[in-house]
């Protein structure tokens, strides 16, 4: 390229290189001069051809480069280019804009215009203006703009992001090469990127529009599905790319122009030193995008997934399953700035029918052969996530190393069995002890800080703490899943979660049924409880709860609930109304409720987390205006009567149950110690907002090669068309009936 420097200066015999400048034009200059380093050589005078671009309003794709000590400080009144004045440009000193365009001379210095500049051609920037004093300046620079243009803008690769939560691949078109068109191919390592019925390929018109090609394009801009261009624009289109560290890559774009001119746009990028896929030897992954929506962080959250692999990539989903995010300025990070998460497979299970898959099958109307299944492995997976307050974060669950051994997690999750199904189940927090007989919670400790404490029953009959599900229906004795004698169960144990689960007919009963959960989790102070009864037989009782708690007086002597207002609310056992009047009543579907003892500190609370009652045939529900209260008798309870004629006062009533009914409740039970100041309930207030407003999860899985091009009409009982004008109603049409 060939540069030159013109310089003309009426009246002018010297050049100052440094000193103030003068008080009127330092008025209008947003900073004085002198920011460039003193006695720093002044860049030679050069034309710099750029892309087209916007600065502070003012599009420009040529740059005229001045050295210091050229010129005095002056105004620049006028700029030319090959003769023809620009109405828009820009100064800067130093690369500091310059609103009154004002020179200092002591730094070097641009000046900024639209040239609409053409391959291989001569230009000339001309300034001219005045000094502060009036005199005149005049000076110029010459230089050849290059042979050709880019016509690709650049090409980059991203690490996962929760808009794009997968390595990708960006390449941007020039929006001086382009034209309006539409993307017809793109290509990612030779691998076809955008050729199923569904795809994740992004494209967008993005930046400045062109000067001299807006007035003939659509003006489209941002993110479109159809791969259209408008021609005015840069244009990116990005595809996912599963780069590691240091690794090349090629993206191949191929358009056609309205003109029916193709155009094929090829580029290679070079991944960076960091943020690359976790490891090769674990070449497949699905994404999970975590949010987090009421300003509460997560620390050890935990995480349920449910996912459909491919089973011909996977070898042992408890051996080989990973579960990542790339987080480089966490503590716990790697040095490849991945934080390995802890993580658990709690089932995986294989669908591989060999009779469908070996089913050949063809389309009716083109003879092609129709794909179906692929053998898949349903993961069911528990991991632990860290979410700042109101984050999005990634994480990638990895698999397809069948050389990949089991990662062993140290945690605080204990579990110590016992005879029959009774079990101790500990962590840091608490430590609940679990009956032989039934394995239903009998004891209930409270760990952490401080001196533990017992909390338990063991007053009467099975002395458990958790009784119910439960129903009288007379003359059957009163029943409780706590009354069970080695129901059903099983459970599955790790170091991240211990579930047990029991389900049998309520004693002495075969028209209902029970099942009753709990779910332990290292590193967190609460339990989950889940209960599902269901009626099979129309029956008539004087009672059928759930949700109860029952305690001895020994610790707790208080009873603490939040009402429908959002207000705390007390009341002491002590001098409350006694069995068999129903110490308090509150609303069944109340948000919290506890047992607590402010002398020692401690309590037990019961987060609602669910409450349901339906039928499983449609009907109503059969409920009696359920409710929970409080009893005070031998002992402390709390219970949810769902139908309860004998705790009225008129006791001697039998009501209808449906057969079919349902009743479904789930809760978070936490052993607490109360926080000392003005919120004594402020774990319980924060774990209750925490449960009820858990992470909301995304999942993301590329598009495999296994999956068909086209989408595949499902198998239906009826052909149909989806939102076709004379599509196929379901409804058979009836001939010759009576109207």
């Amino acid at each position: 390229m060939r540069t030159g420097l013109l310089l003309f200066i009426a009246g002018l015999l010297a050049v100052p290189m440094s000193g103030a400048v003068e008080s009127g034009f330092a008025a209008l200059s947003p900073r004085p001069p002198g920011y460039a380093e003193e006695g720093a050589p002044a860049s030679p005078p050069r034309l710099e051809f750029v892309a087209v671009g916007e600065e502070i309003g003012v599009v420009r794709d040529l740059v005229a480069h001045f050295p210091k000590g050229t010129a005095a400080a002056f105004q620049v009144a006028r700029v030319e280019v090959n003769g023809a004045a620009q109405g828009d440009f820009l100064v800067r000193n130093h690369g500091v804009f310059n609103a009154h365009r004002i020179v200092f001379g002591s730094e070097d210095f641009t000046v900024s215009v639209y040239a609409a500049w053409a391959p291989g051609t001569e230009y000339q920037v001309a300034l001219s203006g005045a000094t502060e004093a009036g005199e005149v300046v005049k000076l110029a620079v010459a230089g050849v703009a290059p042979e050709e243009r880019s016509v690709v803008a650049g090409a980059s690769l991203g690490t996962p992001t929760p808009d794009r939560p997968y390595h990708h691949m960006t390449m941007t078109l020039a929006k001086e090469s382009l034209a309006p068109g539409k993307v017809m191919r793109v290509e990612v390592d030779g691998r076809r990127a955008d050729g199923k019925f569904a795809h994740y390929v992004e494209y967008a018109n993005v930046g400045v529009q062109d000067p001299r090609s807006r007035e003939k394009t659509e003006g489209l801009e941002g993110e479109n599905y159809t791969g259209r261009i408008d021609g005015s624009r840069d244009f990116t289109v990005t595809a996912p790319c599963m780069w590691t560290n240091g690794s090349k890559h090629t993206m191949r774009v191929t358009v056609k122009f309205d003109s029916d001119e193709e155009k094929v746009f090829e580029r290679e990028a070079t991944a960076g030193g960091s943020g690359g896929h976790w490891n090769a030897a674990w070449p497949h992954s699905v994404s999970i995008v975590l949010r987090e929506t009421v300003g509460l962080p997560r620390r050890g959250e935990p995480v349920h997934l449910t996912l459909g692999l491919f089973a011909d990539d996977l070898t042992n989903a408890a051996a080989e399953l990973r579960v990542v995010t790339y987080d480089p300025t966490n503590p716990e990070a790697g040095e490849d700035g991945y934080v390995v998460a802890p993580c658990q497979v709690v089932a995986a299970t294989e669908w591989r029918d060999e009779k469908m898959l070996s089913a050949e099958e063809r389309d009716a109307e083109t003879g092609e052969v129709v794909k179906r299944y692929d053998p898949t492995t349903t993961v069911e997976l528990v991991f632990l996530a860290d979410v700042l307050a109101y984050q999005e974060k990634v994480y990638q669950v990895l698999y397809g190393n069948p050389a990949a051994e089991a990662l062993a997690f140290e945690t605080d999750l204990a579990v110590t069995p016992g005879e029959d199904l009774a079990q101790t189940v500990a962590t840091e927090h608490y430590r609940f002890g679990l009956a032989s007989n039934s394995g239903a919670v009998e004891t209930v400790t409270v760990l952490g800080e401080g001196k533990p404490v017992l909390l338990e029953h063991k007053l009467e009959t099975n002395g458990a703490v958790h009784w119910n599900p439960g129903c009288y229906a007379a003359p059957t004795p009163w029943v409780h899943a706590s009354d069970w004698e080695k129901p059903e169960a099983e459970q599955i144990t790790g170091t991240l979660m211990h579930r047990t689960r029991r389900f049998a007919p309520l004693p002495h009963m075969d028209s209902v049924t029970a099942n009753v959960a709990y779910t332990f989790y290292a590193g967190q102070p609460y339990v989950l409880m889940s209960s599902l009864m269901e009626v099979k037989k129309d029956l008539f009782v004087k009672a059928l709860r759930n949700s109860e708690i029952v305690f001895n007086h020994a610790v707790l002597d208080e009873f603490v609930w939040l009402d429908p207002l959002g207000t705390v609310r007390s009341l002491l056992i002590e001098g409350a109304k006694e069995h068999p009047i129903h110490a308090l009543e509150i609303p069944a579907d109340t948000p919290w409720m506890a047992f607590v003892s402010r002398e020692r500190g401690v309590g037990f609370a019961s987060i609602t987390l669910a409450y349901e009652n339906t039928n499983v045939y449609g009907d109503p529900a059969s409920v009696a205006q359920p409710y929970i209260y409080v009893q005070n008798g031998p002992w402390i309870y709390w219970s949810r009567p769902l139908v309860y004629p004998f705790g009225g006062q008129n006791l001697t009533r039998m009501m209808h149950v449906r057969k079919g009914s349902l009743y479904l409740e789930k809760n978070a039970w936490l052993p607490f110690r109360l926080k000392d100041g003005d919120d004594p309930f402020a774990d319980v207030k924060d774990l209750a907002k925490r449960l009820t407003h858990p992470l909301v999860v995304h999942e993301w899985m590329d598009v495999d090669d296994r999956t068909p091009d086209k989408w595949v009409m499902p198998i239906l009982t009826m052909p149909f068309n989806e939102g076709v004008a004379g599509a196929v109603s379901a409804h058979k049409e009836t001939k010759g009936e009576k109207q």
